[in-house]
C-alpha cells in the first residue's frame, strides 16, 4: 500500500506559512488489512513561529476505525534558532502485507547549522543503513507485493559525487541499500510486476520508464514535473499520475503516447484521488470542497458531495460504499445518504477571536453616508457597537447582548454568538423559518475563494458571502491579520474582520451613493485602544437623541418591505410630540400613513410593507412639532 508525501525539503514545507498555525489535519490516506477492517492514516499540523525561533510538527496518527483505537503513528517535527536547527520530515511510507504493524518509512533530517538534509529509512524494527552521501531526502518508498524482501527507494541528494537524482534498491527487506541508477529518482513500483518501475530524470524531472528493474529507462511522458502520485486501477492497464494540479491517464501501464490529461486545474491548486478497488475504472476526487466521482476511468467527473470545508485528503474503502474525507478541523465516513463526523479537533482561540464578544468589549466607529443625489444631504458621524452581558435565550443558546449601531439603519439591542464547533457567527432573530431563531452573519473558518452562506444586515436572508482578500491590520501598535468579505446583497456590503479586534470596517454601495464606517477607537477586554472619548451605553438603554432625524430606509430599493427609523429629541419642550410618518407616490398622493400619535423622546423604527403597491419611486415624510423630512425610497419587483 502506497503512501506518498512528497515533502522533499523541509525548506518548502516551513516557507509555506507566514504565521502560526494551530494543530489541523493536513493529510489523510487509508488502507484495508487481510480482515478488511479499514485503517486511516493523518496527519495533524502545527506551525509556530516567535521570531527568532520557529517550530513545527506534522506528526502522522493511525486511526483502526474497526478497534475504535486512535495512536500517534510516526513522529515528525521541526526547530529552528539563529546558528542551529533540527528537523525530521517524513515523506512516504509503506506497509508489508496490508498490516499496520509491519511498515517502513522514509524521509529528511537534519542537525547543525545547515538546512541541508540527511536521507534515511526507518523500519517497523529498526533503523536502516546510512545512506553514501551527506545531503539529501528519501522522498518515495515502495514495497514489492510479490517479494517481501524487494524495496525501491528514490533519493534526492545534493553532493557532487553521484548527482541530485538517484534510485536505490534493497534486497534484505530496507535494512541495506544499493544506488541503482544516479539519474534518475525513483517514484513508484508497478504493483503487479516488479520490473517495472516508473522515476524522473535529473535533467528535466520528465517521466520515465523501466522494464528491467531500473537498469536503464526510457521516455514515456515528457511533461515536467519532479513531484508523482502513482495509483494503480485493478484492470493491470491504467495508471493515473497526480502532478501539478492535473490528473493523467494511462491505459497501457504508462508506456509512450499513453498517457492523457484527464483534470486539470490552475497551476497550484491541490486535489486529492481515490481509487475504488473494487470497481476498476471508479475514481473519486477532491477539489476545495467538492467530492466528484468518475466510472469511466476519468473521462467524465459527476458532483457526489459536498462539504463545508476544504478537503485535504480522502480514502475510498474497497468492497464498501464508504468514502472517508477529512477537512482542516474534521474527518467524515461518507456514505450514499450520510455524512457523519468521525474525529474532529477543536477550532483554534486565533479563528474564533476574530470576533470577540467579551462583556464590556466596545467599539467605536466614524461614519459617512454620501448621497450622490444633490438633493439628499451628507451623513456623517460615530457609531457605537458595546457588548453588554451575556444571556441565555429560549433556544437555548447563550449570546452576547450587544448595542450597535453598526447595521446603519437602526440602533438596536442585538444578541450574537460564536459557535466554537463551526467557527460561524449566529445572530438571534425571532422568526418561525428560521432555524433556532438565528441566522449566520459571519464564518470565521472561511478562505479566499470560498463561498458561503451567511447575512450581516438583511435579517437572516440568504445571501452569498466570500472572502475576498487576506490582510493586515496596523494600528494603535496592533499587527494582526485581517480577513476582507465580499456580501453580495443590493449593498454590496464590504467589511473586514481582524483577529483579537473583531470588525473594523464596513464599506457599501447604493443607486445613488454609499457609506463607510471604520474603527477610530475601542476597548478590548479592559485595554483601550485609539480614541474612544463618548458617552458610555447604560446598560440595556442607548442614549437618548438630541435633535430630530429621519434615516434612509433599508434596504433601498426593496422589495416588499423596508425599515424607516427616526428619533425624537430629549430637548423638546413637551415631553412628547405629535410625530407622522407618511408615504406619497410620485404625484404627491398619500398612499400610507405609518405613524400618527404622540412620541416621547427615543429612537423609533417601523416597518412600511408594500406587498400591495407597483414598481417605481415613492417619497416618505416625518413631521414632528416643527420638524419636516422627506426621503426617497424605491420599490423594485
Amino acid at each position: 500500500m502506497k503512501f506518498a508525501v512528497c515533502l522533499v525539503l523541509f525548506l518548502f514545507l516551513s516557507n509555506s506559512f507566514s504565521q502560526n498555525v494551530s494543530p489541523q489535519f493536513s493529510e489523510l490516506k487509508g488502507m484495508g488489512d487481510q480482515s478488511a477492517n479499514t485503517h486511516l492514516f493523518y496527519r495533524i499540523h502545527t506551525y509556530f513561529a516567535n521570531d527568532p525561533i520557529y517550530e513545527w510538527t506534522n506528526h502522522i496518527y493511525h486511526l483502526d476505525i474497526f478497534a475504535e483505537i486512535d495512536t500517534l503513528f510516526i513522529t515528525a517535527s521541526g526547530f529552528e534558532s539563529p546558528g542551529y536547527n533540527f528537523n525530521k520530515w517524513v515523506s512516504d511510507f509503506d506497509f508489508w502485507n496490508n498490516n499496520p504493524a509491519e511498515f517502513i518509512y522514509c524521509g529528511g533530517s537534519t542537525g547543525g547549522p545547515f538546512m541541508e538534509g540527511q536521507p534515511y529509512v526507518v523500519r517497523f524494527d529498526g533503523v536502516s543503513a546510512p545512506f553514501p552521501a551527506f545531503h539529501g531526502s528519501a522522498n518515495y518508498i515502495d514495497i514489492s507485493s510479490t517479494d517481501d524482501s524487494l524495496l525501491y527507494l528514490g533519493v534526492f541528494m545534493s553532493d557532487l559525487l553521484y548527482g541530485e537524482w538517484r534510485t536505490f534498491s534493497s534486497i534484505d527487506g530496507g535494512w541495506n541499500w544499493e544506488m541503482i541508477t544516479d539519474s534518475f529518482q525513483f517514484q513508484s513500483l508497478y504493483p503487479i510486476n516488479d520490473n517495472i518501475l516508473f522515476a524522473v530524470d535529473g535533467n528535466n524531472s520528465q517521466l520515465n520508464k523501466s522494464t528491467n528493474s531500473g537498469n536503464s529507462f526510457y521516455l514515456v511522458d515528457p511533461e515536467s514535473y519532479w513531484d508523482s502520485r502513482f495509483f494503480y486501477d485493478n484492470d493491470g492497464m491504467h495508471v493515473y499520475r497526480v502532478i501539478n494540479s492535473k490528473l493523467k491517464v494511462s491505459d497501457n501501464i504508462g508506456e509512450q503516447f499513453s498517457w492523457e490529461t484527464k483534470y486539470s486545474l490552475t497551476a497550484g491548486d491541490k486535489f486529492y484521488v481515490s481509487l475504488d478497488y473494487s470497481n476498476s475504472g471508479t475514481i473519486y476526487l477532491a477539489n476545495k470542497k467538492n467530492i466528484f466521482i468518475s466510472a469511466n476511468y476519468g473521462d467524465n467527473f459527476n458532483l457526489y458531495k459536498t462539504l463545508d470545508r476544504k478537503i485535504v485528503g480522502i480514502y475510498k474503502k474497497p468492497n464498501s460504499d464508504k468514502l472517508y474525507a477529512a477537512t482542516k478541523y474534521k474527518i467524515y465516513e461518507i456514505t450514499p445518504d450520510t455524512i457523519q463526523v468521525i474525529k474532529s479537533l477543536p477550532i483554534p482561540d486565533e479563528v474564533l477571536n476574530y470576533y470577540p464578544l467579551a462583556v464590556g468589549n466596545k467599539w467605536v466607529y466614524d461614519y459617512i453616508i454620501d448621497p450622490d443625489d444633490p438633493g439628499l444631504p451628507n451623513d456623517a458621524g460615530i457609531y457605537i457597537r458595546e457588548v453588554l452581558k451575556d444571556t441565555i435565550l429560549a433556544n437555548g443558546n447563550l449570546y452576547a447582548k450587544l448595542y450597535d449601531e453598526t447595521l446603519n439603519y437602526f440602533a438596536a439591542i442585538i444578541y450574537e454568538r460564536v459557535d466554537s464547533s463551526s467557527g460561524k457567527v449566529y445572530r438571534y432573530y425571532e422568526d418561525p423559518t428560521l432555524e433556532n431563531n438565528e441566522y449566520v452573519i459571519h464564518d470565521l473558518l472561511a478562505e479566499i475563494e470560498d463561498t458561503i452562506t451567511s447575512s450581516r444586515n438583511n435579517y437572516g436572508e440568504s445571501l452569498f458571502t466570500t472572502v475576498q482578500q487576506t490582510g493586515t491590520f496596523k494600528k494603535w501598535g496592533i499587527t494582526k491579520p485581517k480577513k476582507i468579505y465580499q456580501e453580495y446583497s443590493l449593498l454590496m456590503l464590504t467589511y473586514s474582520l481582524t483577529q483579537e479586534v473583531g470588525l473594523d470596517s464596513l464599506y457599501f454601495i447604493f443607486d445613488f451613493g454609499y457609506g463607510r464606517t471604520d474603527l477610530k477607537g475601542t476597548i478590548l477586554n479592559g485595554t483601550v485602544y485609539g480614541d474612544t472619548t463618548v458617552v458610555s451605553v447604560e446598560d440595556e438603554t442607548p442614549n437618548l437623541p438630541t435633535e430630530f432625524s429621519l434615516s434612509q430606509n433599508y434596504p433601498n430599493p426593496f422589495n416588499p418591505s423596508t425599515a424607516i427609523r427616526f428619533t425624537i429629541p430629549s430637548n423638546v419642550k413637551r415631553e412628547t410630540s405629535n410625530v407622522t410618518l407618511k408615504v406619497y407616490d410620485i404625484l404627491g398622493r398619500e398612499i400610507a400613513t405609518l405613524v400618527n400619535e404622540e412620541k416621547s423622546a427615543g429612537s423609533y423604527e417601523v416597518e412600511f410593507d408594500a406587498t400591495n403597491l407597483s414598481s417605481g419611486v415613492y417619497f416618505y415624510q416625518l413631521r414632528a412639532g416643527g420638524f419636516v423630512d422627506t426621503k426617497k425610497l424605491i420599490l423594485i419587483k
